[in-house]
């Protein structure tokens, strides 16, 4: 699976599912009869969080057109500051 995704604010990305192949436009089309809160559903948008942003974690989904973009809040991962 692809990814588009764009910035929308600090904490608030934009994220397109792209299949890359028939398996995977089959998995997004069969996701269309479920629910947004769908467990799958969310793995696959965690992935894509994770692809782009490392050790992120998936907050809150908004559907802009289900099962293939939302924007997604995510908490990002605290930076430790070391001193040499």
């Amino acid at each position: 699976m692809k990814y588009h995704y764009q910035n929308v604010s600090k904490n608030t990305v934009r994220i397109q599912l792209l299949p890359e192949n028939p398996k995977e436009t089959q998995l997004l089309n069969s996701l269309t009869d479920e629910q947004p809160d769908n467990a799958k559903v969310t793995e696959l948008f965690q992935l894509a969080v994770e692809h782009y942003s490392t050790g992120s974690t998936l907050t809150k989904t908004r559907f802009m057109d289900f099962p293939k973009v939302a924007l997604c809040t995510i908490v990002q991962p605290q930076k430790i500051n070391q001193v040499a």
